[in-house]
């Protein structure tokens, strides 16, 4: 994958047509002796590989360059639209869009040929897509073969495709990286490498796990001042104090409190005295119905037949015999059916007294409880032994509650420390299988040909052999040691040497060239832009770094963007500067004017 273009909406912008293979420069007149006035960075020879960079996703704030530079409150680029036009591995172009005002919203488009000069394509597949969702689409499309079955997309390694000043620092350790952790690029790194970057991944992961569960298990400690030592003797102390509250809630259950509460057992004896009340009258009426019915059993049917007599006599009335023949049977009939008559009367009787005998029962009862509650309304000593022994229940109850958290502290302890166990075994398996890949790191064809050409690159520039080499620190965790410079009979050089910022740009270009050809036959990125490598280098390393750079080129089908000040460029033997053909040069800046500027005006 190549770069081809890369254009704006903004007509004062240097428009740039990559060349797809060889070499492309970015080339950089400086005349101004003023350098506190001017500068190489002032032109945009840096600011280019910002804007690849932000053309192929970079997520951005405020901080950055195109939002940073602002006028009226707003930023100078606002109405910029970019476009970067793409060679895909397939043959394809594929053209991002990405404006600066709306800049988390990302089109694309995908076409057989490039565009006509710098016009934009009519039709785009993808519009305004989210930047996640854009970087996947990018991914598709481009296709590479290292990035599939891994855990990350092709931004993990752009930047060692598109070197920026603050990318020269390391040669493994990208400025991005700087603030992040080991995990963030060192799995990748080993990926790079031809190694197997998800077995370091999880050694970070399992690590980074029992960290935090070490941490959350101090954090425990600290709160509930437990030593998971002392369980089984809280344990006894918590039986004790079960022990201590059961005998506090039966002295409290002796107490035959109907209200604790000195107006609730005012309201209490209201309520049984209105009991007693209606029970005194439901009494009062039965007594008087049960005299009522013994009264009446008591009085037999009488029926005097010569007193009829007498009477009907008195009034001269004849009395006839078969009359008083009927009175007589009248007479039975009557002591027949008082005989029935008293029978229901005793029956009523015996239910009458029996409801009673209940009433009376419910009498005694309430009566007693009013007694109960009268005394304890008055009886403030046994009231107080009560609360006391409430307070105590309180007490005791909360130093349960106390042991049971300590308990479930103490246990969730432990099983988080047999949680770490588990880590820790698995960290076992994983270092035993990381220190088997260090015992054979010769047997990786892939590791052994990027160190190969790194040697073979820098020993081309130098003339001394830089080694690349890694090795499993104190952690159990792949260290990757800077790469050692060596002379010729393969004594190590001075250290400051290869730490030095001139010589770390060539290791790193070295390693960069190294990366790409060994995954040359695959689909992956085929283009490398190294900003300013030549400065402040020895004549001869500049001549040998773009011999070795054009060698390269000429033999693998890669693109090499470069950028350089002409004052930069290696002189001759007639101590003039060494120029590049007019079509190695993709971008021309100068400092004569604004104009000379990448976006045409100073900012």
């Amino acid at each position: 994958m190549q770069l081809s273009k890369l254009y704006t909406n903004e007509p004062k912008f240097k428009n740039i047509k990559f060349n797809l293979s060889g070499l492309n420069v970015v080339y950089a007149e400086v005349r101004s002796k003023l350098k506190e006035k001017k500068n190489s960075h002032d032109l945009g020879k840096t600011k280019l590989a910002e804007l690849i960079d932000f053309l192929f996703l970079k997520e951005i704030d405020k901080t950055y360059f195109l939002m940073k530079i602002r006028k009226n409150e707003r930023s100078i680029f606002e109405n910029y639209i970019f476009y970067l036009e793409i060679y895909l591995n397939s043959g394809e172009y594929l053209t991002i869009r990405r404006g600066v005002r709306e800049n988390t919203k990302i089109s694309i488009s995908i076409q057989n040929q490039t565009t006509n000069d710098f016009t934009p394509p009519v039709h785009w597949e993808y519009e305004r897509l989210a930047i996640k969702k854009a970087k996947e689409v990018l991914s598709t499309h481009f296709a590479f073969d290292f990035f599939k079955s891994k855990p990350y997309l092709y931004r993990k390694a752009i930047s060692y495709s598109l070197r920026k000043q603050g990318d020269f620092k390391d040669v493994y350790k990208l400025n991005k990286f700087s603030v992040g952790k080991d995990i963030d690029w060192k799995p990748f790194m080993f990926d790079l490498l031809g190694f197997d970057g998800e077995l370091l991944r999880k050694k970070y992961q399992n690590d980074s796990k029992i960290g935090k569960v070490k941490e959350f298990v101090e954090n425990l400690k600290k709160e509930y001042t437990v030593n998971v030592e002392e369980r089984d003797r809280i344990v006894a102390e918590k039986a004790i104090a079960e022990a201590d509250s059961h005998e506090v809630e039966q002295q409290i259950d002796r107490f035959n409190f109907y209200e604790q509460d000195k107006n609730l057992t005012k309201k209490g004896i209201e309520e049984i005295e209105n009991e007693i009340s209606e029970l005194n009258t439901i009494s009062y009426q039965l007594n008087f119905e049960i005299k009522k019915l013994q009264a009446s059993i008591k009085n037999n049917f009488s029926f005097d037949i010569y007193k009829v007599k007498k009477v009907f006599e008195e009034a001269k009335t004849y009395f006839p015999g078969k009359l008083a023949a009927d009175y007589d049977e009248l007479m039975k009939f009557n002591e027949k059916l008082t005989t029935e008559r008293n029978k229901l009367l005793k029956a009523t009787l015996k239910s009458k007294n029996e409801k009673l005998q209940q009433v009376n029962k419910q009498l005694l009862s309430f009566n007693q409880q009013r007694e109960e509650l009268l005394s304890d309304l008055t009886d403030t000593d046994t009231f107080s032994k009560f609360k006391t022994y409430q307070k105590e229940l309180v007490k005791v109850e909360g130093k349960l509650l106390a042991f049971d958290d300590k308990l479930g502290a103490i246990d969730k302890i432990l099983a988080k420390e047999r949680s770490i166990d588990t880590l820790k075994e698995e960290i076992k398996f994983t270092t035993e299988q990381l220190k088997q890949v260090f015992q054979t790191t010769d047997v990786n064809e892939k590791y052994t040909l990027i160190r190969h050409n790194f040697t073979r690159f820098y020993k081309a520039v130098m003339n001394e052999n830089a080694l690349l080499s890694w090795n499993i620190n104190k952690e159990n965790n792949v260290e990757f040691i800077p790469p050692k410079v060596k002379s010729k009979d393969n004594q190590e050089e001075d250290t400051a040497k290869d730490e030095g910022n001139t010589y770390m740009k060539l290791l790193c270009v070295a390693f960069d060239l190294a990366v790409l050809i060994s995954y040359n036959k695959e689909s992956y990125y085929r283009f490398v832009y190294h900003d300013d490598v030549l400065s402040q280098q020895d004549n001869g390393v500049k001549t040998r770094l773009l011999e070795l750079i054009n060698t390269v080129l000429m033999k693998y089908d890669l693109q090499y963007i470069l950028s350089v000040i002409k004052s930069d460029l290696p002189i001759d033997e007639n101590e003039k500067f060494i120029e590049f053909n007019e079509n190695q040069i993709v971008l021309k800046l100068h400092d004569r004017d604004a104009s000379g500027t990448l976006f045409g005006f100073e900012f």
